[in-house]
């Protein structure tokens, strides 16, 4: 924020002076671009200023100026790139293979197999055409390597790429272009593939009970569950790390209705996607019962489980005022 204040101050202008906002979305570190996209977007919804995203591998393709075709290419370590094909012609650039995350080898691979004539003008541009020079030139052999300037990301071409979209009235929603999820969220997946999802019995409810409140919530007392599990209209799941529970969650069927009355997971296993595998069971579970539809309440602060409820289809359909003592519910169903 401190840059961009200077900007104005040596250009001496004022955000409300820019008729065009436009931001790298990636890829690139994790929490870059997730900082600029923030910043630019506050920018754009406080003044109404359109607002374009440009990846890192267009915008290195706007470095170049030479008809024929232009191959972005980022090392992201082990030898593994991203990369992204393009046609110039005509001053006219042409995505032929969006962005994507591969081996080197694989990637060369791709891109000669999309570039229709050897005998075109090919230029590959970006780090990864230093880092993986060799490997380029062995597979094409009358290339063009960029110039070292060319292959570092400039926000002058950022600049550019955005407003020729900007002419061309090619918006869409600024969001980050990640092509490869983070080290951390690699081994949670790794991790998280291990649970078992399997009924509920009462045994597991009385391993559960002395530590039900504490590494779960007050909400949910044994004697509540024990009812749950007893009664023929509801169904009760477990998830188990390694036989331990982790996470359970329920639904209750009325009619041809099936209502979601919990999704709990353990405390210290939170944010870690067991909220999202629970309830993907439970809507694989309703639909072998046959019912017409699946509802839930959820409190209407509770933005993280709207959050998931949403991505897995759920709309809001209605609104119980204060259902949550004192707090507002959100009526949702699966659409």
């Amino acid at each position: 924020m401190p840059m961009i204040e200077q900007a104005f101050k040596q250009s001496n202008l004022q955000l409300k002076d820019i008729d065009l906002l436009v931001c790298d979305k990636g890829p690139g570190s994790f929490t870059g671009i997730r900082i600029g996209i923030a910043t630019i977007k506050a920018f754009c919804d406080s003044l109404s200023i359109p607002c374009i995203g440009i990846s890192s591998l267009e915008a290195l393709a706007y470095s170049i100026h030479d008809d024929g075709y232009i191959v972005s290419i980022l090392d992201c370590k082990n030898d593994n790139c991203y990369f992204a094909l393009y046609e110039l012609k005509n001053s006219k650039y042409t995505q032929i293979i969006s962005p994507n995350a591969s081996s080197v080898l694989e990637a060369l691979s791709i891109c000669k197999n999309a570039i229709s004539s050897t005998s075109c003008n090919i230029t590959f541009v970006g780090d990864g055409s230093c880092v993986y020079k060799e490997l380029i030139v062995n597979k094409f052999k009358d290339c063009h390597l960029a110039d070292a300037k060319n292959n570092l990301l400039s926000s002058y071409f950022v600049g550019i790429a955005g407003f020729k979209k900007f002419q061309k009235n090619d918006f869409e929603d600024v969001l980050p272009l990640y092509l490869k999820k983070p080290q951390a969220q690699s081994q949670l997946i790794e991790k998280i593939k291990d649970i078992d999802v399997l009924p509920m019995t009462q045994n597991d409810l009385d391993a559960m009970e002395k530590t039900l409140v504490s590494d779960f919530d007050d909400f949910w007392t044994y004697n509540v569950l024990k009812g749950e599990l007893q009664s023929e209209n509801s169904k009760y799941l477990v998830a188990k790390l390694d036989g331990k529970i982790v996470g359970f969650c329920g639904i209750k069927i009325m009619q041809d209705e099936a209502d979601i009355m919990n999704i709990v997971v353990r405390k210290d296993f939170r944010n870690q996607g067991i909220g999202s595998i629970l309830l993907q069971n439970l809507i694989d579970l309703s639909k072998t019962l046959d019912v017409s539809s699946i509802t839930l309440e959820v409190m209407e602060e509770n933005y993280p489980a709207i959050h998931l409820y949403k991505s897995f289809g759920f709309k809001q359909i209605g609104l119980r005022k204060n259902y949550y003592k004192g707090k507002n519910g959100l009526i949702m169903k699966y659409i």
